[in-house]
């Protein structure tokens, strides 16, 4: 029976720390400790919690990736300089068509090296439509319990003011980084109360 009574406090403790400070695999041991607790509210939570420690992970691994491909085109920029430069310097007594027939594919490497860069900030902010997609449903369906009363089009309005910009692509990645991370802290705690009695 005393595993049952301190089943809350050690789910209470746990929330408290996640909620604090998050971490993929802080939230891979928290969906354990759902699992023990068990029934539908549970599992509600323990969905959360998945879908929080995989936007943990990717956004772990999209700062990672931001980081190397922004190296791979200031590499591929400097390779290319330091080769066509001397080759350039070398070559000056020859004719203006030469030269910039050399130098043509050196701008057009880097040129490439910088928009592969852009491609890739491109596709990585389109995560945040995936996460934006799973916490409006998980609003809506905290909202319907909380704030019975309210209408539809106020409740898709609350939603609205919170999650937009989520998917403002004008709005800065570590902005957009920090306001996802809110959210789910948010929706976590609100599926995990219910458990803690």
């Amino acid at each position: 029976m005393a595993v049952i009574d301190s089943a809350p406090v050690a789910l209470r403790s746990s929330l408290e720390r996640l909620l604090a400070n998050p971490t993929p695999d802080d939230l891979w041991q928290f969906q354990k400790e759902l699992l023990l607790v068990g029934g539908p509210e549970a599992a509600r939570a323990r969905g959360v919690a998945r879908a929080f420690q995989a936007c943990m992970r990717t956004l772990e691994s999209k700062s990672a990736s931001r980081s190397a491909s922004r190296w791979g085109a200031v590499l591929g920029t400097a390779a290319v300089a330091s080769v066509s430069l001397p080759e350039m310097r070398n070559r000056q007594e020859r004719g203006l068509g030469e030269l910039l027939e050399r130098a043509l594919p050196a701008v057009l490497e880097i040129g490439a090296a910088l928009r592969t860069a852009e491609a890739w900030e491109i596709e990585a902010g389109l995560i945040y439509d995936e996460f934006a997609w799973f916490l409006y449903e998980e609003l809506w369906d905290i909202s319907l319990s909380v704030q019975p009363d309210l209408t539809a089009v106020e409740r898709r309005q609350r939603i609205d003011e919170v999650l937009d910009p989520l998917l403002d692509s004008d709005l800065p990645d570590k902005d957009r980084a920090w306001l996802v991370v809110d959210v789910f802290r948010s929706v976590l705690a609100a599926r995990v109360l219910p458990l803690l009695g």
